[in-house]
Parts: structure tokens; C-alpha cells; sequence
């Protein structure tokens, strides 16, 4: 009983970072600097997105990527481990880049490293159920989870007649646009008038495809409705929101902690910066059914921290390794996709997609700045959030661009800057501290 009083009274710490799609090893001279190594290692678990497929070359492309086939030699996995993170997710948009052999070989190859992983399995059951990781100051769980792939990528159901499917633990979401009834009558007229409609009714007539939802119409994939004002706005899917969240309180119950960590690209309107409405619902929803923190990734750039019921939301803390114009080998559909030889290298197809560097995800320093936070939970509360602000090596050569390191004191203050600008919304306060961390806070309670 004393030893239980003890542990409930200790300060545990989670340190948590964002994406890390890492595909090549460290350059010589490269190592990560003491401070960013020593705040990883504060916490007691160390959480981070693992967006990448370990890939030894004999893992066949899928049809179909993630954007880009994220194929990280075996290898590489060592430098990937030395960041000290002691538990990953591994839902995202590129888990089933080279297909099931891939997500094996990766499965394989941190069971190997002793990592614990969540958000993938050889079934629906598996991919869903949590990670834990054991720690001094208690057992914390993690769920992760993905709305971003291809259907082909979900993991399917095991069940009396049915071994399932191999996958990723996925969130569907309607996206509805809405529009006046003006414009709802023209969206239909112009149906009408192209037939775009017309398969779909022939399967909703002979019970292949289920009827539109009651107040939508569908126009070829996408579901309309009519407002007063135009906009957009999305749910999740109730019996995916129902499975994650049962999972959350499965793990609730075996855990001092629970981490969820979270992969949306899905914008509200037109601003990335915005998370959609599902997006919304669903980390509220984690927190409610018993996280202590979701942590977001997926569009590259910091989003706004929401403190719900007392725990952190961060919507997106962008990158934490952003490697996704060097990965060593491109399929021939990536090269068709952009127009070069079906056998090029992978640079003529990344100067294809880029415009030689011009254009794309590379060209922008705020896709490079990030930060990882600490949250400190002490009896079963969240007291503390505090973040230490990072940057990817914008700007340098292509074997250390991507790579973190502790943001300069300029980019702390940009940083910090545009925090307090997309916290703003929520209520969240936001404070640059002496040391160059950052700490946030909410204005109000819950």
C-alpha cells in the first residue's frame, strides 16, 4: 500500500515529439546536440511518430503512397533509436508504403530493438490496442492512430472466418461541403445533366452502395448539404470513434498514463494551420474517454495547443525529422506520377517534383521549426507543459537538412511567436521562459 501511495504521489514525465520521417543515416560530424538528447531523455516515456517503412529492398512498392514511398534501409534504424525515444506510432499515411511485406519487416524490426509500437498489426485488434511502456514512475500507454491512407491500408478485422487484415488503426470521417439550397438545386442540375451520378444510383438501386445519408446529396464522391451559409464540415466516423476510444479506456485502466498519438493532413477550410472539425471531435473525444495528452502530426506545421478537461491537445507539433526529398530508391509510379523514366533515380524524380527546390513542402522554413514538449502529470493531473522549441537545418545541405537541433534563440522567438498565434483560439497561454523553453498554460478551466 506504501509503495502504490509513492508512486501515485511521483511526478511522471512524458516527452513526445512529432513526425519523424527519417529515411537516411547521420552525416559524419552529426550528433544530436546535448540539450535536445538530455530533454528527450527527462522524460520517463519518450513518445514520437515513426513515419517511415523499414525496408531491406525486398519489400514491394504499393500501388499507392503516402506522397512519397518512406523507405528506410534497416541500417538506418540505429540512428533513428540513438534519439532515445522508448516508444513510437506507427499510423500514418505511410505505413503501408511497401505494402504488408513492408509493415512486417518494420513490425520485425523494432520488436527486434526492443521498441515498444502501436497504431500497426497483422489485424484490426492488434493495430488498435495500445503500446506500454514501463517506467520507474509508472506504466504508460500509448494509442496510435491515423485518418490519412488509403483504404486498402486499414487493418481489417480477425474474427471466427476471418484471419484479417494486415494494416494500420484508422479513423474514417465524413467531409461534408455544405451550400444555400440555391446552389444545392445547381449541384444537382449539373448532375442531371453529366450523369456523374449515374453508377452510383444503378448500385444504390440493386443495393451495392447504401443511400445517401438523410439531408445529403452526393455528387460523384462528395456529399453535399444544404446551410444557410456555404462552408465545410466533417464527423468521425461513430464505429471507428467508438473503437479507438474503448481502446483508450482499456488502457486507462491499465495505466498510470495514456498517450494518444494522432495523424490528420485535413484542414477546416482553406488554412493549414486550422485542424477539421473531425479532428476536433476526436482528440476531445481521446481525452474524455481517458487520455492525458494527444499529441497531433501529419501537415508539417505547428497547430495550436488546446488544454480540454485539464489535458493537452497539440493539434500538430509539425516535424521532428524531415528527410522526405532524400529517400534512396522511388518506384516507377512515383516517376510516372512526374513525368520522368520509369527506372530514373530518386533525385531526378525529386528535382521533377520540385521544380529543382523551388516548390514544395522544402521550400519553407516554418515547415522546419518545431518543438518537443515535456508534460508533467502528478497525481493522475496535468501540472506542467513546457516545450523545447527545435529546428530541421532549413537551408543546409541535404545530408543534415531535416535533421533536428535546438532552436537558436531567433528561432525560440519565432517559434514562440507563432504559438501564441494559434493558441490564441483556444485560450491557451503561451510564455517564452528565460531558458528558452516554452511553457503553456490554459487562461481558464475546464
Amino acid at each position: 500500500m506504501f509503495l502504490f501511495a509513492v508512486l501515485l504521489a511521483a511526478v511522471l514525465r512524458i516527452t513526445a515529439a512529432g513526425d519523424a520521417f527519417m529515411v537516411q543515416g547521420f552525416p559524419k560530424g552529426y550528433a544530436v546536440d546535448d540539450r535536445l538528447k538530455s530533454w528527450i531523455a527527462s522524460g520517463d516515456a519518450r513518445l514520437v511518430n515513426f513515419e517511415a517503412v523499414v525496408n531491406d529492398g525486398t519489400c514491394p512498392p504499393a500501388a499507392w503512397s503516402g506522397g512519397t514511398w518512406a523507405s528506410m534501409d534497416p541500417s538506418v534504424l540505429p540512428d533513428f533509436l540513438s534519439f532515445g525515444f522508448n516508444g513510437c506510432g506507427c499510423a500514418n499515411n505511410h505505413s503501408v508504403d511497401f505494402s504488408h511485406e513492408g509493415l512486417r519487416l518494420t513490425q520485425k524490426s523494432l520488436r527486434a530493438a526492443k521498441m515498444p509500437h502501436a497504431g500497426i498489426g497483422a489485424n484490426l485488434q492488434e493495430a488498435t490496442q495500445a503500446a506500454f511502456v514501463e517506467t520507474p514512475a509508472g506504466r504508460v500507454a500509448f494509442v496510435s492512430v491515423s485518418a490519412e491512407f488509403h483504404p486498402d491500408a486499414l487493418a481489417g478485422w480477425k474474427t471466427s472466418r476471418s484471419p484479417g487484415r494486415p494494416g494500420l488503426n484508422g479513423l474514417r470521417y465524413k467531409d461534408t461541403l455544405l451550400v444555400t439550397p440555391e446552389q444545392l438545386d445547381q449541384v444537382r442540375a449539373i448532375a442531371d445533366a453529366t450523369g456523374v451520378n449515374g453508377n452510383r444510383e444503378l448500385n444504390q438501386r440493386t443495393g451495392f452502395t447504401a443511400p445517401d445519408a438523410p439531408g445529403t446529396f452526393v455528387f460523384g464522391t462528395t456529399a453535399f448539404r444544404a446551410a444557410d451559409r456555404p462552408g465545410r464540415t466533417s464527423a468521425c466516423d461513430a464505429k471507428d470513434l467508438a473503437r479507438i476510444t474503448d481502446a483508450i479506456r482499456e488502457a486507462r485502466a491499465k495505466a498510470a498514463a495514456v498517450v494518444v498519438l494522432a495523424h490528420s493532413h485535413t484542414m477546416r477550410f482553406k488554412d493549414v494551420e486550422e485542424p477539421a472539425p473531425y479532428f476536433v471531435e476526436f482528440c476531445r473525444a481521446a481525452v474524455d474517454a481517458g487520455a492525458d495528452a494527444v499529441i497531433g502530426g501529419g501537415t508539417h506545421q505547428l497547430k495550436g495547443v488546446e488544454f480540454h478537461a485539464g489535458k493537452p491537445i497539440f493539434y500538430s507539433l509539425g516535424d521532428f525529422v524531415f528527410q522526405n526529398n532524400v529517400v534512396p530508391i522511388v518506384p516507377p509510379d512515383f516517376c510516372e506520377q512526374y513525368g520522368v523514366p520509369a527506372d530514373s533515380d530518386a533525385k531526378t524524380a525529386f528535382d521533377a517534383r520540385s521544380k529543382g527546390g523551388k516548390v514544395g513542402l522544402h521550400a519553407f522554413r516554418e515547415n522546419y521549426l518545431s518543438a518537443v514538449p515535456r508534460i508533467e502529470i502528478e497525481g493522475g493531473r496535468v501540472t506542467r507543459v513546457t516545450l523545447l522549441p527545435i529546428e530541421l537545418h532549413f537551408g543546409c545541405d541535404w545530408s543534415v537538412n531535416g535533421l533536428p537541433r535546438t532552436a537558436d534563440g531567433k528561432s525560440a522567438r519565432d517559434i514562440a511567436a507563432v504559438l501564441a498565434r494559434l493558441c490564441a483560439p483556444y485560450g491557451t497561454r503561451v510564455a517564452l521562459e528565460s531558458d528558452g523553453t516554452i511553457s503553456v498554460s490554459p487562461t481558464r478551466k475546464d
